[in-house]
């Protein structure tokens, strides 16, 4: 939400100053996202100041307010914004600092929608924030090892910690400290309550969920932002497309096709989610903008580990929506969360996709060599906390994050929203299994049974194999020089095996294995 350079010294010696929508102290600077469903502040007093960038709500009279100055505020003032923005009900991050001291202290809003990355230098005590990854990539000149290792493991995790030494992640709820000699890190406490899954039995739930989704809607301010929905043709995002077209007057919606046998019914779900959605649609053809594969990018480029696996089609649905006019872009991502499993529930069948990833887990370890294995079973423990946003949401909102923000688009996930999460943890089994709240909810408001029980759900499963196999030759090519088993974490001959074995048979759990190598080996040959 913010980019920032701040010298731990300037805190003591300069007071903050507004300059434009940037804040400036002595050489230090912070300067916030521009989007218009933002704001942010600044508010100070003889020993401190706080400056806060939050999302906003609903009622406000100008779009896009940034650095609103209150100066010389009483302590009683003082206090009271800064308690409003601890309790603020959509994401915000907190730039706190103390001239005594003097003493810096960074805080997360729980829905991380753009989260920032960190790096402290220890010589100069300057801290610097950014919520683009690549802008730290010159901050350390060392890759751990071990988060590599996990990672190729298929055992990531949504963590503080990141690949390369020195750059960490401000996760959701967390907050940064750091003075003149000591840096230290804590993870916010959880925001969500137990499970109840007995009780209210006699409760409309799926009244329930429309009222607290449509509020969730209409918490943003939809009124002078253009909206768009990517919308994929599952329950998840047309769920998310029903409501905010409820709540604007305008919609864009989006989707990648994937025109191919894996999904027979998408188009036709498609249609006709749009024709009671009556929103413009903008169509991406799959085959049209495969995943390119390279492992020798450019400058221009360069990408974080965790990326969109599909993102030149993803890219390129973003860039007609931001041709279109679209601010906001609304996603269907958490659903499957939000009817997640609890250990107390009763069995279901064993998903068909189990298999697979129990095939893929020991691929994985297949490529890894003594070392990596050693690395990759280490107790991880700079994981992200237990909040009320699930980790899974999270790594799956951070690798659309990035890309969204350089094009401009704010990104809103409906189901990341706590009033949600804590609904969803209330639920009764019935309705979480196989998402009957998500088809119920769907038959009332479309006026038909679109997602009947075992539909065709669209998978990208087929994908990967054909962009790999198209490419063969020049990733072989490639993989003649491995980065990866240069630091002795995989075994180079596991490796052109496992690329055979996905050429030759397109077998979903050898390239999902293969995939994440892959963009591992691209992420670790930017550094070298």
């Amino acid at each position: 939400m913010l980019k920032a350079t701040l010298k731990i010294a300037d805190l003591e010696n300069y007071d903050p100053v507004a300059k434009g929508s940037s804040i400036q102290v002595g050489e230090s600077y912070i300067r916030p996202f521009q989007h218009k469903s933002l704001e942010s502040s600044l508010v100070k007093n003889t020993e401190q100041w706080f400056f806060v960038i939050r999302e906003r709500q609903v009622a406000a009279d100008e779009a896009g307010v940034h650095s609103a100055v209150i100066a010389h505020a009483s302590m009683d003032q003082f206090r009271q914004h800064y308690q409003k923005c601890m309790h603020w009900p959509l994401d915000f991050i907190v730039i706190e600092a103390a001239r005594r001291g003097p003493r810096l202290r960074v805080r997360a809003g729980y829905i991380a929608s753009l989260p920032i990355y960190f790096h402290v230098e220890e010589r100069t005590r300057t801290v610097t924030l950014s919520w683009d990854f690549m802008d730290l990539l010159d901050k350390s000149g060392t890759i751990d090892t071990e988060i590599i290792a996990h990672h190729l493991s298929m055992r990531t995790f949504y963590s503080a910690r990141q690949a390369r030494v020195g750059v960490n992640l401000l996760t959701a709820g967390a907050t940064l400290y750091v003075d003149r000699s000591q840096t230290s890190f804590e993870y916010g406490a959880t925001t969500s309550s137990a499970p109840e899954l007995s009780g209210r039995e006699g409760s409309n739930y799926v009244l329930e969920f429309s009222d607290t989704l449509q509020a969730v809607v209409r918490s943003r301010p939809t009124a002078f932002c253009a909206n768009a929905v990517e919308l994929s043709g599952g329950m998840d995002s047309a769920s998310v497309a029903v409501a905010v077209s409820e709540s604007v007057a305008s919609l864009a919606c989006g989707g990648i096709l994937l025109g191919d046998g894996s999904s027979p019914k998408q188009i036709d779900r498609r249609a006709s989610i749009l024709s009671a959605l009556d929103c413009r649609d903008h169509k991406v053809d799959m085959h049209a903008h495969m995943p390119a594969i390279d492992l020798d990018l450019d400058l221009k480029g360069r990408l974080p580990l965790i990326s969109e696996y599909y993102l030149e089609a993803f890219g390129s649905l973003w860039d007609r929506f931001r041709g279109d006019g679209c601010e906001i872009i609304w996603t269907g991502i958490g659903g499957d969360e939000l009817c997640a499993r609890f250990s107390s529930d009763e069995e279901e069948p064993r998903s068909p996709s189990s298999p697979d990833l129990d095939i893929a887990l020991g691929l994985a370890e297949d490529l890894l060599t003594k070392r990596g294995l050693d690395a990759a079973r280490s107790s991880f423990l700079f994981s992200a906390p237990i909040s009320a946003t699930l980790s899974t949401t999270l790594l799956a909102s951070l690798c659309h994050a990035r890309p969204l923000a350089t094009r401009g688009l704010w990104p809103v996930r409906p189901f990341g929203d706590p009033r949600l999460i804590n609904f969803g943890a209330k639920l009764p089994f019935a309705l979480r299994s196989g998402k009957e709240l998500l088809r119920s909810y769907l038959r009332e408001r479309l006026g038909s049974d679109v997602f009947p029980r075992g539909y065709a759900k669209e998978t990208f499963a087929l994908v990967l194999p054909k962009a790999i196999a198209a490419r063969a030759d020049i990733i072989s090519s490639q993989l003649a020089s491995c980065a990866l088993a240069d630091f002795g974490l995989v075994s180079q001959e596991a490796v052109m095996a496992l690329l055979n074995r996905v050429i030759t048979t397109h077998e979903f759990s050898a390239t999902s294995t293969l995939a994440r190598f892959l963009w591992a080996e691209r992420f670790v040959r930017q550094l070298c």
